[in-house]
């Protein structure tokens, strides 16, 4: 079995697309996922960087990715909007 941080970079590495679907997909809570990639932003694992686009001005309620937002609080405290995961390499 593989802990939480694994399984969240796994699906990072794989593609998934939100953290809704990072839930779904583990069976892992919506904090646990949340503080994993908080903790793989922070560690240098992934970085997370903050799309400039199609957010509405009424909030998520009226967005088609309504709660698959997924900027870890580390990098601003849940704050909507969309938000792009990217592994980094490791330096030798």
């Amino acid at each position: 079995m593989t802990g939480p941080l694994h399984q969240v970079l796994a699906e990072v590495s794989a593609g998934t697309p939100t953290v809704a679907e990072i839930i779904r997909r583990t069976g892992l809570s919506d904090d646990v996922v949340r503080a994993a990639l908080d903790h793989l932003v922070l560690s240098g694992r992934i970085t997370s960087t903050k799309l400039s686009l199609g957010c509405p001005t009424t909030g998520c309620g009226t967005c088609p990715s309504a709660g698959g937002c997924a900027l870890p609080a580390a990098l601003g405290a849940r704050r909507p909007g969309l938000v792009s995961l990217a592994l980094t390499r490791p330096v030798a």
